[in-house]
Formats: structure tokens, C-alpha cells, sequence
């Protein structure tokens, strides 16, 4: 296996697709005859599906992964609210721990191709008082992708994301537009803005998709 392909999804704020997009990465890497599992560390929010009760996002990217891994490594932490993790982890007695989420996430990539780890909401995200999602892409020590939701207030987002990342000196491999807002005016302004802004490469920009399939988001990314 080759141990160095795994990325870290994130995004610019809650809700702009980052599981549709995790997903739609593993799809694309499975066209190409690899093997693809995807992560997610911390899920708040859980539903029943086909009898358990589990996270949709985590149940999204265990449905694309073609490999079989471990359920409590790919979810190290599942609340049932909804609510921000650091406030669930607290109600639920249930402190987060980067050091158990590392040893997840090192026993999952000796299993694939690629490991793409999708975080909870936005980068700066609290896990706890004392860490934020941003503390666990350091533990990980990799590369980040991050989703840039397009509707009104993601230029400010954006940028403001890039420059916290920069700031902690860590890689972004490259950014994706999901276009969440099809109402939105001047679309294409706003994306030719942040290409000129953000100096890593765009690695693609999905049209508004109703039905939200990875499968055919595949077809408008283009990977570095």
C-alpha cells in the first residue's frame, strides 16, 4: 500500500457538502482500480439505517469505501445530538482523544490506497476546550482538502480558512467549489476570485447536484 495518500477534508463552514465530496474523492479513486476507505473521527448526529442506529455521513462513506474496516476506527466517536462536538463530548462524559484517533486512523491506512478523513464542520471546530479540528489535522500530519461551500459569505469563509491554515503551517493539496446555493448570483465571479486568491489549485467545481451523487460529482474534478 502506498502510506502516503491519505488527505484530511474540510471545509469552510458546516453544511457545504464535505461528505458528498468525501464520498465522490473515494468514488474517483475507485474508478481508477484502487483501494479506497474513508474516515470520519467525530460524528454528531445519528440515524437508523437498515436497523442501527449510526451517523449519515459515516454511513455515506462506509457505503462508498470498497473496503471492509473497522467501524469503531473509521467513527472513533459517535454522539447521538447534534449538535457541536466539543458540547456532546462534554454531556456525554466522553472526552476526545487525538492520541486514539491517530492509532485509528494509522491501523486503517495500512489497509488502503488512499485514506481520505473527513472532519466535522469547519476547521476551527472546538473537540474539546482545550483542541480544535485544526489540532487534529496536526496530529495526522496531512495534507488538507479543503471544500469551499459557494453561496453568499464564502469569499470571506475562504479566505479566512486559508489564512488560519497558513497560519499553523500546515499543506493544502487543493480546494473544490461545491456550489450549495444555485440561486446564488454571480457564481462564476465569486470562483474566479478565490482561483485568483488561492494559490493552490482548484481541483474542480461541482454544479448544484439535487440528488447529491458522488458518482456523478466524479466527473468535474480534476485531480492535481
Amino acid at each position: 500500500m502506498n502510506m502516503d495518500q491519505s488527505f484530511f477534508i474540510t471545509g469552510t463552514d458546516t453544511g457545504i457538502g464535505k461528505t458528498f465530496i468525501t464520498c465522490a474523492l473515494i468514488q474517483l479513486m475507485k474508478s481508477r482500480s484502487k483501494i479506497v476507505g474513508g474516515m470520519k473521527p467525530i460524528a454528531a448526529g445519528e440515524d437508523v439505517y437498515e436497523g442501527v442506529s449510526v451517523n449519515a455521513d459515516v454511513f455515506e462513506i462506509n457505503r462508498f469505501s470498497n473496503v471492509v474496516l473497522n467501524s469503531h476506527e473509521i467513527n472513533t466517536y459517535s454522539f447521538k445530538e447534534a449538535i457541536a462536538p466539543h458540547i456532546a463530548s462534554k454531556i456525554n462524559n466522553k472526552p476526545i482523544s487525538l492520541k486514539k484517533i491517530k492509532e485509528h486512523y494509522d491501523s486503517l491506512r495500512k489497509n488502503t490506497d488512499y485514506l481520505f478523513v473527513e472532519g466535522a464542520g469547519g476547521y476551527y471546530v472546538p473537540l474539546s476546550e482545550d483542541i480544535m479540528t485544526s489540532d487534529l489535522i496536526s496530529s495526522l500530519n496531512i495534507p488538507i482538502i479543503l471544500v469551499v461551500g459557494i453561496r453568499l459569505g464564502c469569499l470571506n469563509h475562504t479566505m479566512l480558512t486559508i489564512e488560519a491554515i497558513y497560519k499553523n503551517k500546515q499543506n493544502i493539496f487543493g480546494w473544490i467549489a461545491n456550489i450549495v446555493d444555485p440561486y446564488m448570483d454571480n457564481q462564476e465571479d465569486n470562483i474566479k476570485y478565490l482561483k485568483e486568491k488561492i494559490s493552490e489549485p482548484c481541483m474542480g467545481v461541482i454544479p448544484y447536484i439535487k440528488q447529491k451523487d458522488p458518482v456523478e460529482a466524479v466527473r468535474y474534478i480534476n485531480w492535481p
